[in-house]
């Protein structure tokens, strides 16, 4: 397990996607145990690295993946289908007609098959979603070079952090609001009698970079990690992805 681990961290999609979504879940709790307690709980510390070397961060990307794909699946179907389907569609509006007319006509030689017209795709929508479907996939297996398709990458690296991000959203939200409270009432600015605002002004250092940190967190887990922003980078990716088909090789 140690060695999962350590190819998480060399990964990059595995490290920015599914490994940052847990260190952001767990920064307050981290702050909250050098800031607070400082070296009182050094050995714990010590044994917390100990297991995660043992498969812990394996286990929490892990479920931060599974918790992302699930919402994911809900979120395509709220939308009205994948980004990439939609965006072939002649309904759709993402992109300018011109544009998506010489995607089609690319994919539709490479794949042999014929692309639906506007009339065809009213008449039937899913036959029509099924050939765009099979040309994104086919366009997904000829991008897959990191470094030719370095912007590719880096968008489908965007999306899954923030999908997956979104997936454990209450979770941070939680764990944020938690340490904020537990910071506060540990330093004695919340008591059984209330705020204490004396005992604000006269915050440690370590107590107040915790109290901020939480704070922080609280802050984007509430307003940032949306389903906005996953939407915008799910787009983002989808554009990015047939874009490659203008850098291709063209199918004579």
């Amino acid at each position: 397990m140690g060695l999962d681990f350590l190819e998480k961290l060399t990964n990059t999609y595995e490290r920015k996607a599914r490994l940052y979504p847990v260190f952001l879940l767990l920064a307050p709790v981290v702050m909250l145990v050098v800031g607070v307690y400082g070296v009182a709980l050094e050995l714990k510390a010590t044994v917390a690295g100990t297991l995660a070397t043992f498969g812990v961060f394996y286990l929490a990307a892990s479920i931060v993946r599974e918790n992302g794909k699930r919402l994911e699946d809900s979120l395509f179907t709220k939308w009205g289908g994948k980004p990439t389907t939609q965006i072939l569609r002649h309904g759709n509006t993402e992109i300018d007609p011109v544009t998506k007319a010489r995607y089609h006509a690319f994919l539709s030689k490479h794949l042999g098959v014929e692309f639906p017209s506007k009339a065809s795709e009213e008449n039937d929508p899913e036959g029509a979603d099924h050939i765009y479907q099979s040309a994104t996939k086919w366009l997904l297996d000829r991008t897959r070079d990191k470094k030719t398709f370095a912007l590719l990458f880096d968008e489908n690296v965007a999306f899954g952090f923030r999908r997956n991000c979104l997936g454990i959203r209450p979770f941070g939200i939680a764990v944020s609001a938690i340490t904020l409270a537990w910071s506060l009432t540990k330093s004695d600015v919340i008591t059984a009698q209330g705020i204490d605002t004396a005992s604000l002004a006269s915050l440690s250092i370590g107590t107040s970079v915790s109290l901020a940190v939480s704070l922080c967190m609280l802050f984007v887990w509430t307003f940032f990690v949306t389903k906005e922003t996953v939407k915008t980078a799910a787009f983002g990716y989808a554009h990015m992805l047939f874009r490659s088909c203008d850098v291709l090789p063209k199918k004579r």
